[in-house]
């Protein structure tokens, strides 16, 4: 029981925050045996959730395979891992409305195997306002990478995979200032 207190209070997530807001460096902020192994472990749930590939479950069906512990520990493992390095993860909008789809998708079937039209009927109107909310994809309305080949006083422009004609150094350099101009005034710099 103190094991299980020790492994799972705050004061590990802490530390484990201040080992690595120092950079990992194990002079600055020590770390003991189990927390050492809650960051591994948090690092691999980390790693996990971050393919973008994996539901919750799974994530802890990965954990608990790999490190033999229960479905609860697991579960709280990803919490921490989120808790942990949330700081370095911007919120990826379009992710977490997808993870919303997904989850209200197996509700609904889950309601229609059930025999619950109301239920279904009413997760479907919310799944409707989340394809609202979810964000198309749009193409960018001006090149974002342009490569200047300069050879032997040569340069070929190629702008989205296509060549263009050969310039000297002189005229490509002036060419690039133009188009970066050109670019610096639209707001999609």
């Amino acid at each position: 029981m103190a094991t299980e207190r020790l492994r799972y209070n705050t004061e590990n997530r802490d530390a484990i925050v201040l080992f690595l807001e120092n950079g990992g460096d194990l002079e600055m902020a020590k770390l003991n045996d189990i927390q050492l192994k809650l960051l591994d472990r948090w690092r691999f749930a980390d790693e996990k959730l971050r393919e973008n590939k994996y539901s919750r479950e799974k994530v802890a069906d990965f954990i608990r395979g790999k490190y033999q512990i229960s479905r609860d520990t697991a579960f709280r493992d990803i919490v921490n891992a989120e808790y942990v390095f949330s700081s370095t993860t911007p919120l990826n909008k379009k992710y977490a409305i997808g993870r919303r789809i997904e989850f209200l998708e197996r509700k609904i079937n889950e309601a229609y195997i059930d025999n619950d039209r109301l239920g279904a009927a009413l997760l479907e109107k919310i799944l409707q306002k989340y394809y609202e909310k979810y964000p198309d994809e749009h193409a960018p309305r001006s090149p974002k990478k342009i490569v200047y080949n300069i050879i032997q006083n040569n340069k070929t422009l190629v702008v989205n995979g296509s060549e263009d004609e050969v310039f000297s150094v002189d005229d490509a350099m002036i060419e690039a200032d133009d188009i970066l101009k050109k670019l610096e005034d639209k707001d999609d710099y």
